[in-house]
């Protein structure tokens, strides 16, 4: 059986950059926001859970505005299963 690790969104916050709209704000030019990606909100507190070990320490991983996690205390050639969120 492999080890699967749930990510959970736990906190956001309004994206200063294009304040909560996802856009440019240019209506003639809507492009998406370049430091949200669209969303509108970036992630502000992440919650990892182990399959194996209950939920992870903040010290076993990292993570970006975007959500994207990066586990700290895992070998490269281990296999887990990641598990997202649908969405932000």
């Amino acid at each position: 059986m492999s080890r699967t690790i749930t990510i959970r969104y736990t906190n956001f916050r309004e994206c200063p950059n294009c304040d909560g709209r996802g856009d440019d704000g240019s209506s003639w030019r809507p492009l998406e926001c370049k430091r949200c990606k669209g969303h509108g909100k970036l992630v502000t507190d992440v919650e990892l859970q182990d399959s194996a070990r209950g939920i992870l320490p903040r010290s076993a991983y990292d993570f970006n505005a975007l959500g994207e996690v990066f586990l700290l205390d895992f070998e490269e050639d281990e296999e887990i299963e990641v598990i997202r969120p649908a969405d932000l």
